[in-house]
């Protein structure tokens, strides 16, 4: 039997720390000086909130029996699993649970307190950024967990006419464009989907239904000067493996965006980007004839006339998975002997009305698993036939992948200042298997920002 899979806030830390390195000045951090000195000017940035969540709908899908009482069918892959104790059992055992929970979390970017320093060297800028995130909800509702913080950015940047390099850990660039698009129109100063109610950690937005989060890496990026709005970020990143799958890793993993931006007056702008990224691993202990890629190509765009702002994006890859790209999980490999590595795609738009002190956002994304056909492999030296996902198993029971994850959000974000920001904000979160099993959760999330 397939053993369902939890995605929490925790485990997915998808977001980029956008609030550093967006160009609207709206959303982005201010900069204070701390000290300014004829070398050397150090400065800080972040933001500290917090958020009231609810969660109300339908618990995971029960595993399916005959008249007997033998389990037939078997959801997972995906949905909302990790919630247990926000079950209510008061249904009979064969009826889908309900579930509900409340908690006060932290919103789609956790309390951040970054610190910079950054000087001039020749015809070069040299600078050094460190940032920081704090949650503020405890893991599984235990307040005497001691609460971590993490080191989430450490880089060192030079720039300038030759292009820009960055060296450390930092955002990576494989569905960045996506993530921005969430962060700038959707949940910057709000929730979204908070992916599981006892967990902790940042909330995903649109992450897993429409968006793949683009998660922070060890690397190298390099940026090349603007040319007519065309710019490119290329890099190499830290390895990643796929955990009980693909565990051993050779190269390091390339990663590039292509963007291009223009403007139009004084009240229209165009962003544009592409991006993807390359994986191959190994099984751990055997020869590198046994290999596979994981790779994904991300694409979209924002537009901007006045204040109405639309942007939208999609992704398709091989490994990827629902959340962030090679993702330990069903979603991305099957339970076979092989560990075939499953296709994946998504679609996303949002749409924002920013007036001058408030924006009104809705957005809809899609996150779809294919589901592998039967084939015989050799394994070992033997040839093995494993059965097409969803096929009944010599027991006659049936493995129902999850086929699609679907969000429709709303919010209204009313900005008291550049430095105070109110939210609330609504998501729907809609989960179909391939069996036909259907969960829906309602998420009403509202709470403050400050930013500096």
């Amino acid at each position: 039997m397939t053993t369902k899979t939890s995605h929490s806030g925790a485990s997915i830390y998808v977001c980029l720390a956008l609030a550093s390195t967006t160009l609207f000045a709206r959303h982005a951090a201010a900069e204070v000086t701390i000290v300014q000195t004829p070398k050397w000017e150090l400065y800080t940035d972040g933001r500290v909130g917090g958020f009231a969540s609810f969660a109300d709908g339908d618990g995971y899908p029960n595993i399916s029996t005959d008249a007997a009482g033998n389990p037939v069918s078997n959801p997972f892959g995906g949905g909302i699993t990790s919630n247990d104790a926000n079950f209510i059992d008061d249904t009979p055992k064969l009826q889908q649970p309900k579930l509900r929970g409340f908690r006060i979390r932290s919103g789609f970017l956790s309390n951040i307190f970054a610190v910079g320093a950054r000087t001039q060297i020749g015809d070069t800028k040299l600078t050094t950024y460190i940032q920081f995130w704090a949650d503020i909800e405890s893991e599984a509702r235990r307040k005497y967990v001691p609460m971590p913080v993490d080191v989430r950015q450490g880089y060192l940047k030079l720039e300038g006419r030759w292009g820009g390099l960055l060296v450390g850990r930092m955002g990576t660039l494989f569905s960045r464009g996506a993530a921005e698009i969430d962060f700038l129109y959707g949940h910057g100063y709000g929730v979204g989907f908070p992916t599981a109610v006892d967990s902790s950690g940042t909330s995903a937005g649109h992450v897993g239904t429409g968006v793949l989060g683009p998660g922070f890496a060890a690397g190298m990026v390099y940026v090349t000067p603007s040319l007519a709005g065309l710019q490119l970020n290329a890099g190499i990143f830290d390895p990643v493996i796929i955990v009980g799958a693909w565990e051993r890793t050779e190269y390091p993993r390339p990663e590039a965006e292509l963007t291009f931006d223009q403007k139009f007056g004084d009240s229209a702008k165009l962003h544009v980007f592409v991006n993807g990224a390359y994986q191959k691993v190994y099984r751990g202990g055997e020869p590198d004839s046994t290999n596979t890629e994981a790779y994904g190509a991300g694409y979209g765009a924002r537009v901007e006339v006045g204040p109405v702002h639309l942007g939208v994006a999609g992704h398709y890859g091989q490994g990827l998975g629902l959340y962030y790209a090679l993702e330990s999980s069903e979603a991305s490999y099957d339970a076979s002997p092989a560990h075939r590595l499953r296709k994946s795609d998504g679609y996303y738009g949002q749409l924002q009305f920013a007036l001058p002190k408030v924006d009104l956002n809705a957005g809809v994304g899609i996150s779809r698993v294919i589901p592998l056909s039967a084939e015989t492999r050799t394994i070992n030296g033997m040839p093995v036939f494993i059965p097409a996902d969803g096929a009944p198993d010599a027991n006659g029971q049936r493995q129902s992948l999850i086929k699609y994850q679907l969000g429709m959000s709303a919010a209204v974000v009313y900005h008291f200042s550049e430095s105070l920001h109110f939210d609330f904000d609504y998501f729907r979160a809609s989960f179909g298997w391939q069996l036909g099993e259907k969960q829906v959760v309602n998420f009403f999330n509202s709470g403050l920002t400050a930013t500096w």
